[in-house]
């Protein structure tokens, strides 16, 4: 029975920030729907639109705050109730309460799982009528679908950090270091499963201290690639460590395991990273890369930090020689921006923003020099591939060497393909990162059409 249009209520949840926020507002968006809310398909159509916020870099604090005052002017236009939830509300919940006084409601992490409750307890006019309409949502699955319609899922595996990286806000805003027990984990995979997913991107502020031994998050990576409809399962945030060294072992033995390794070094200067206070070497990066380059058609993604107090064109050296020796496919680089309430935000800046972008211009050209060689050799090649989106002149396909949401992907014609099919694409050409590509997806037999 479809719900009475005059007492339907609605929520939509904006989402900023990294793949571990869109599993956090998964969370959210869990607890409103078994509460009687319904997703809506635009932030200006709902009853209360929720903006999961980031605050880790200064221009993700500007975004969010731009995002909040855009939501501000939609909120006018409607009885609509505002909410800002996440880190940047966990950082500032004051300044926004007495700066932004149209925000109804702010809480911060931790509290994802208790947004309905939170709402109930702030507006409980509004749902004093959703008891009996929660008795004619027999199809409230059926529209918790409509929201779930990729064919991958982030899932967390943890929360908080231990590291203490003097650049970084994280454990401030996060807590300390806390593992989702692996029946959690398991759950909410079986949930992504059942709206679709087929990919599962394992997901945390530091995935490779799950369980504080390498041992118990191979073993839940093996007990994911156990549930029959998971055909791609991606470990994200990998600290370059000891314990990354020891996971990569498992990449040869478990097939489902993406040929794809993501692990943020931030630097590669020994004496950089001890005053970021991170572990790790030029020659301990290589030896760990290459170890991950011995993985059949693997492709590397790592970030780098640029213009950090005390960096000098010497370490800008290092970091083009590591570069030229591991090539890696994906590199994000971050100009340093100081964050109060850490240890970096109190050091002197040595490096003007001028010289910070003229340094980033110079590795990124750099990079992308090595990128078209890495691009021609993909020419006429087949790879595994999934398709993540139909659009109406093309299909969006991403090899299982690219991360959702993050990585390149393939445009293909989109007749005959559906979501979420698995096959192989051939590349036929690129553009600076993008690739165009021929799909052939799989019959029910797991053979080419």
């Amino acid at each position: 029975m479809k719900q009475p249009r005059g007492l339907r209520k609605s929520f939509f949840i904006t989402t900023l920030g990294c793949p571990k926020n869109i599993a956090d507002s998964n969370h959210m968006a869990e607890s409103l729907e078994k509460e009687g809310l319904v997703s809506s398909d635009k932030a200006e159509n709902s009853d209360f639109h929720l903006i999961n916020t980031c605050t880790f870099i200064t221009s993700a604090t500007e975004e969010t705050i731009d995002t909040i005052l855009r939501a501000v002017k939609v909120k006018k236009k409607r009885n609509q109730k505002l909410i800002v939830a996440g880190c940047f509300a966990e950082r500032y919940p004051n300044a926004i309460k007495d700066d932004i006084p149209e925000v109804d409601l702010v809480f911060g992490t931790g509290k994802y799982k208790n947004a309905a409750e939170l709402l109930k307890a702030q507006f409980p006019g509004d749902f004093s009528e959703l008891a009996d309409i929660n008795q004619q949502l027999k199809d409230r699955e059926k529209l918790t679908k409509k929201r779930v319609n990729k064919p991958y899922s982030f899932i967390k595996v943890s929360d908080g950090c231990n590291r203490g990286c003097s650049f970084c806000i994280i454990p401030s805003l996060r807590g300390e270091f806390k593992d989702y027990s692996p029946d959690n984990v398991i759950r909410d995979t079986n949930k992504a499963v059942e709206l679709g997913a087929k990919e599962i991107c394992l997901v945390s502020q530091d995935t490779i201290f799950y369980g504080r031994d390498t041992d118990i998050l191979k073993k839940l990576i093996n007990d994911i690639s156990d549930i029959e409809m998971v055909k791609i399962i991606r470990p994200l945030y990998l600290y370059p460590d000891k314990k990354t060294f020891k996971l990569l072992d498992l990449f040869k033995e478990n097939k489902k395991i993406a040929p794809y390794f993501e692990s943020p070094i931030q630097h590669v200067s020994e004496k950089v990273l001890k005053t970021m206070n991170r572990t790790g070497s030029l020659p301990f990066f290589k030896d760990l890369f290459r170890k991950a380059r011995e993985i059949e058609n693997l492709e590397i993604r790592t970030s780098i930090i640029i213009g950090y107090p005390g960096e000098t064109s010497e370490d800008i050296d290092q970091i083009l020689e590591f570069i030229e020796d591991i090539k890696p496919e994906k590199l994000a680089l971050f100009s340093f921006s100081p964050q109060e309430g850490t240890k970096a935000g109190l050091m002197p800046e040595t490096v003007s923003e001028i010289e910070k972008a003229t340094r980033i211009n110079l590795i990124r050209d750099f990079h992308l020099e090595k990128l078209k060689d890495i691009h021609l050799g993909r020419i006429d090649k087949d790879y595994p591939a999934i398709v993540d989106e139909i659009n109406k002149n093309e299909a969006i396909v991403r090899r299982f060497q690219d991360a959702p949401e993050i990585d390149e992907v393939v445009f293909c014609d989109p007749k005959k393909l559906k979501v979420g099919m698995i096959g192989k694409v051939r590349i036929t050409s690129f553009a600076e990162y993008d690739m165009e590509g021929v799909f052939y997806p799989h019959n029910s037999n797991g053979e080419l059409t």
